[in-house]
């Protein structure tokens, strides 16, 4: 039976950490109900197995590393494979930190590949470093580096695009108002 200390450390674990393992599950999960059901997941491994760990960054490596493994493995269960068809979709998903402030970007990283989503959001989301994120990925740092390089430059691309869309569209409505406005 859990302690009262237990207790206590998992609240705070979970109000120190839950924000970034909400992240890691929301920009790599399409249903509302499994993000629940991983979030979950990862505290309750955490209350129930015995860990000890070296330091908070450790800590923090074994909740991101866990998250990434339970949301990879509910990625592959049969009803997700059946919907392979289905495109990841970035709208379903609000960044928990921000929600006032849900602007294209967060829309637009998720919409990323997994691959580079991941070190962008481990790095610029969570301010680890690149060492950091090459330990939880399990990739060397050189390969953090150019997926980062590649993230930004898709980044660029998607939100110039969004962009330029927008200003047409603007500007379209604006001679179409001007077409039809009464001459004086």
């Amino acid at each position: 039976m859990p302690t009262e200390s237990a207790e206590k450390d998992l609240e705070y674990v979970m109000e120190k950490y839950g924000g970034t393992v909400n992240g890691i599950i929301c920009s790599m999960l399409r249903s509302h109900s499994e993000r629940e059901d991983i979030f979950q997941e990862v505290f309750l491994l955490y209350y129930t197995k015995e860990l000890h760990f070296d330091g908070e960054g450790a800590r923090r490596s074994w909740l991101i590393r866990t998250a990434l493994n339970l949301c990879r493995a509910a990625n592959r269960t049969p009803w997700n494979l059946f919907r392979s068809g289905e495109e990841f979709d970035p709208y379903s998903v609000k960044y928990i930190e921000s929600p006032s402030e849900d602007t294209g970007l967060w829309r637009a990283v998720c919409g990323l590949k997994e691959k580079y989503r991941l070190p962008l959001y481990l790095h610029y989301f969570e301010e680890l470093s690149l060492a950091e994120v090459a330990e939880i990925m399990q990739i060397s740092e050189a390969a953090v580096k150019m997926r980062l390089k590649r993230a930004r430059e898709k980044l660029k691309t998607e939100l110039t695009d969004r962009e330029n869309a927008e200003t047409e569209a603007a500007e379209n409505e604006k001679r179409e108002y001007i077409g039809h406005s009464p001459q004086a």
